[in-house]
């Protein structure tokens, strides 16, 4: 007997399609970086001394620096990154690179949640799309391997694109990601972003294509589960230390706008639509191409993608802190857009995409190749001089195993830009590929190098190297000490992490004195310049040990 199937009902045709090998690309883009470094400027040292503060028994709610507050990190990275370095450090992992897992995890969620919202919005295979744009776009590198809340930001901005995408099938799950990453959002982001958004959402309900009922049942459980939530940080700030809660109130509640004592606003959007062009490449001119392509306004993904650009646009056009992590408010729409039409990219701009990056990242490589010889082996001798120049304190390093993952990486690549017939998921598959080439290279075969001139690490041993034995002893027995000013946060810090001398805050007493000063700086008066130092290439930030000039004769 005959019958028949609706064409709905039958099973997806089979593709030749590998989902495992986005797996490994993401997991190959991820992990590069995190291991065997020190802290870099400008955020690394303060995040950490944060986490271990937090670590140390400091308040699960205010993150102190120094004994301050620091409201630059969001407490529930806090939270992670010390869970992780608990758990890891010291047997698996060092406590910096065990701190930056919470990094990857909050990147690797903002990856699956913006993936399976393509898939949910776009249909079948464009989850990888959404996935793949994000890996390529190299914004989102320095966030998912440096110490710092944005990756919870992005996680949070995942987790609401997440929640829409769910709103037609589940609408409970719906409303907890919706109202859960909006939570997430005012806790690493202040008030206002999160704000915008839950407007902007009850926004899209006026539209057409987004008044259905479960996107109303949705979006009044969001309200219902983010409206109790969002005091809860607030609230015990205030019970735990009511000073702090003030300073929050006043100048960090809205996030890059201040508080409501110091909100501010200026006119910045030619400095963001500049960095966009970096920032969030190939995801903007592939979202360009679906807005030249399709009526968005008549589609329901492509009516959210319009709603979240114009608030976001519109705040960071207003907003008076420039800094390009912002753009990060954009990526999740503008990954959504870029991948509903790659499918029908023309070849001809496939194959420009393909192009463009197999040059710059090729070239990129064969950069890093000869660089890596140039500063180990001296050759050549014109890039081995300038290796130096920019990394003086760099003391050639060949590592074993980051020389293999540096050698298996580059003919991986070479087997995937090789492939025939690239159409537009292919050009973005390889482009991602190109972008995971270099950042490895850049962090096997360049990272001590890099460590080395970017880290404070060996200015605090230089400086420590340089001092007589007998200052040795005689900190070492107490008989003298080294002061510092409270102010001279940067050295208190680094100093913390890296050095072996007990500094004694504003001790006026003390023989020896550190300060923070560009380097070339005369010393103050009554004072003798025993050392100075600074990281390479740093004209305004230096270090000195000073000796009471009366002292000079009478101490070692």
């Amino acid at each position: 007997m005959l019958t028949y199937t609706p064409p709905e009902s039958q099973p997806p045709a089979p593709t030749g399609e590998k989902p495992w090998l986005l797996l490994l690309l993401a997991f190959a883009w991820l992990w590069p970086g995190i291991f065997s470094r020190n802290l870099w400027n400008p955020a690394e040292p303060a995040v950490f001394t944060a986490i271990e503060a937090f670590s140390d028994g400091g308040s699960a709610w205010l993150p102190t620096v120094l004994g301050q507050p620091y409201f630059n990190v969001s407490p529930v990275y806090l939270w992670v990154a010390a869970w992780f370095e608990q758990l890891l450090s010291p047997w698996a992992a060092d406590a910096y690179s065990a701190a930056r897992f919470a990094s990857v995890l909050f990147t690797a969620l903002g990856l699956f949640c913006c993936g399976s919202a393509g898939f949910r919005l776009l249909g079948r295979h464009q989850g990888r799309s959404v996935a793949l744009i994000l890996i390529g776009c190299t914004g989102l590198i320095t966030m998912a391997h440096f110490l710092g809340s944005q990756s919870v930001v992005f996680a949070a901005l995942a987790m609401c694109l997440y929640g829409f995408s769910l709103a037609q099938t589940h609408v409970i799950m719906a409303a907890l990601m919706l109202g859960g990453g909006w939570v997430l959002l005012s806790v690493s982001a202040g008030l206002l972003l999160p704000a915008a958004l839950m407007l902007a959402a009850a926004a899209l309900a006026a539209h057409p294509c987004w008044q259905f009922k479960r996107y109303s049942l949705t979006l009044v459980g969001a309200f219902a589960v983010a409206l109790p939530l969002l005091p809860v940080y607030p609230f015990a700030l205030l019970k735990t230390n009511e000073a702090a809660f003030h300073i929050w109130l006043h100048h960090h509640a809205f996030g890059a706008f201040g508080g409501t004592q110091s909100f501010q606003t200026a006119f910045s959007l030619p400095y963001y639509l500049k960095n966009l062009l970096w920032f969030a490449f190939p995801a903007w001119p592939l979202a360009a191409w679906t807005a030249s392509r399709t009526r968005l306004l008549q589609q329901r993904w492509g009516v959210l993608a319009v709603f979240w650009l114009t608030t976001a646009t519109l705040l960071l056009t207003l907003t008076p802190h420039r800094h390009p992590d912002h753009l990060v408010w954009l990526l999740p729409p503008l990954a959504l857009l870029g991948a509903a039409q790659l499918d029908g990219l023309r070849r001809g701009a496939a194959a420009f995409i393909n192009w463009f990056g197999i040059m710059a990242f090729g070239l990129f490589a064969v950069f890093l190749w000869l660089g890596f010889f140039a500063m180990n082996y001296g050759w050549p001798a014109k890039l081995a001089e300038r290796s130096h120049y920019f990394s003086p304190h760099y003391i050639p390093d060949i590592d074993t195993i980051p020389m293999l993952v540096a050698v298996s990486f580059t003919p991986v690549w070479l087997w995937a830009i090789t492939r025939k017939h690239i159409r537009g998921r292919q050009a973005v598959t390889n482009w991602a590929a190109g972008v995971t080439l270099v950042w490895a290279l850049m962090m096997t075969l360049f990272l001590p190098w890099l460590d080395a001139a970017k880290s404070h690490a060996p200015v605090v041993r230089q400086m420590e190297a340089a001092l007589p034995a007998a200052v040795k002893t005689a900190l070492a027995e107490g008989t003298s000490c080294v002061g510092i000013d409270a102010g001279a946060a940067t050295a208190r810090i680094v100093w913390q992490q890296y050095g072996t001398l007990q500094l004694r805050v504003n001790d006026t007493s003390c023989a020896y004195r550190l300060v923070q000063q560009p380097k070339g700086s005369p010393a103050p008066e009554g004072w003798h310049l025993l050392w100075e130092g600074a990281r390479p290439r740093n004209k305004t930030e230096g270090f000195a040990l000073l000796k009471k000039a009366a002292a000079v004769a009478k101490t070692p």
